[in-house]
């Protein structure tokens, strides 16, 4: 997440901002996307919300590092948004949804705080859309349980596809759509991610202690992202979706 920026994964929503206008980032994580749009919007103000108090911090110590002052960054839930109705002129969001059990109620959420004419701005990964070379058998086995484990937790790995019936569901229109790929270089920028969420869940999800799998299949699978990184011919593209809408 720390390599992100306003310009290789907020780009499509670049060309609706100006300066002046209050915007909302949901689920900023470090905020070095948030930190550009900030930049961006200067003299507005752009406030990021994320649920994990490290990210935030993280965000705020960045902000201060980088003389940013028109940003602020605070824990929050979007099913419970801290905020006024009627309170921003854009929100953005940006590898979120995939996660939530309930997007719809989220974009409840974002509609109550968004002005009307404000505009909205979502992009999440579709899992289905992975280009992988060269393939073998654990290592589809180790994308596979990702997804599945993404599942497990109430998430959506497909849910970038849905993001345009989501947001017309919720009463936003003008609705545009999009999609890109990212290729990751060098590999190692996906796969140590993908080798740790895996590595882990025997701990934070307990999928060992509940018979999903075993200590033997999580080292094969984390040993074959691994081993994928090195390749001299290793290539990962990955799917992005996004969606713009108004608030009427």
């Amino acid at each position: 997440m720390a390599s992100r920026s306003i310009d290789t994964h907020a780009a499509f929503f670049k060309p609706y901002l100006r300066p002046g206008i209050n915007l909302l980032d949901c689920g900023c994580g470090p905020g070095t996307i948030a930190l550009g749009l900030a930049k961006a919007i200067a003299p507005g103000t752009l406030t990021g919300i994320d649920r994990e108090a490290s990210q935030i911090r993280i965000a705020a110590e960045s902000a201060f590092t980088q003389g940013v002052s028109n940003a602020n960054f605070l824990e929050g839930n979007i099913y419970a948004l801290p905020f006024c109705d009627n309170s921003f002129d854009a929100i953005f969001s940006h590898a979120l949804f995939e996660h939530l059990q309930e997007p719809a109620q989220a974009l409840r959420e974002l509609w109550r705080v968004l002005k009307p004419g404000g505009i909205v701005g979502l992009r999440s990964p579709d899992w289905g859309g992975f280009l992988i070379a060269p393939s073998t058998p654990e290592l589809e086995k180790a994308f596979s349980y990702y997804k599945w484990l993404q599942q497990q937790n109430s998430g959506n790995p497909y849910v970038g596809r849905e993001l345009r019936a989501l947001v017309r569901e919720s009463g936003f229109i003008n609705i545009k759509a999009s999609a890109s790929y990212q290729c990751y270089e060098p590999l190692s920028e996906a796969t140590e991610y993908l080798a740790l969420l895996i590595e882990a869940s025997a701990k934070v999800d307990g999928t060992v202690k509940k018979g999903w799998t075993d200590e033997r299949s999580l080292t094969a699978m984390s040993r074959a992202l691994g081993e994928w990184s090195q390749h001299p011919d290793g290539f990962f593209a990955q799917a992005w979706c996004e969606v713009v809408g108004w608030k009427g």
